[in-house]
């Protein structure tokens, strides 16, 4: 199944992420340090079309073309990028399967449009997004087997992630402090993606 099954999960935050972008407009803050959403877009189109233009340019050789490529990427118009992020992948890409779209995208999406949505200076004021069961899932699933676990290191904690009516994931050395971090399992992920200011999650020790 490719990546025009529009009900997987990583297809369902791309469209919010494409709604999210559109709602803000190329010029507004993200919570992503030194990005506006127009680079945020750049971005997103790079990962989808030409990740060698991201992961290349350190590199000896390729990196100059790598940036020239990059650049080239940023003079496109925003509703260009837009169309280019609904679009998805390229047809080459595995990106296009259903299950690899998922496991490469539905957090990346789900975190990018928090960044967009939760920078505004009002969004605390507001109600959040409802996110689909099937994107809870897999959020849930993905950060307990992956993104809790370096986390976790990074704290210096052993933490256990606790979702309630979800479940609960302990990660970290078995000599650090424990502490329980306790949320909706999208807010788990972007606590444990760097966006702990953002993430709405009680800390509290054991």
């Amino acid at each position: 199944m490719n990546h025009q099954d529009s009900s997987a999960p990583a297809a369902l935050e791309r469209r919010a992420l494409v709604r999210a972008l559109r709602e803000k407009g190329p010029e507004a803050e993200t919570l992503c340090e030194g990005w506006k959403t127009r680079d945020l877009a750049v971005h997103i189109v790079a990962r989808d079309s030409r990740p060698d233009t991201i992961f290349g340019q350190g590199l000896p050789v390729v990196g100059d073309k790598a940036a020239r490529a990059y650049q080239q990427l940023e003079q496109l118009g925003f509703e260009a990028l837009l169309q280019r992020i609904k679009t998805g992948p390229p047809q080459w890409s595995p990106a296009r399967l259903r299950a690899v779209d998922n496991v490469m995208n539905t957090v990346e999406f789900y975190v990018h449009t928090e960044d967009v949505l939760r920078a505004d200076p009002g969004a605390d004021q507001r109600p959040r997004r409802s996110v689909a069961d099937s994107v809870r899932t897999t959020l849930w699933n993905q950060a307990s087997r992956t993104l809790f676990i370096p986390a976790a290191r990074k704290a210096r904690r052993r933490l256990t992630f606790l979702s309630p009516g979800v479940g609960a994931v302990t990660h970290g050395r078995t000599g650090d402090p424990m502490l329980i971090l306790e949320g909706a399992p999208e807010e788990l992920v972007l606590w444990a993606f760097g966006r702990q200011e953002a993430a709405e999650v009680t800390m509290r020790e054991p």
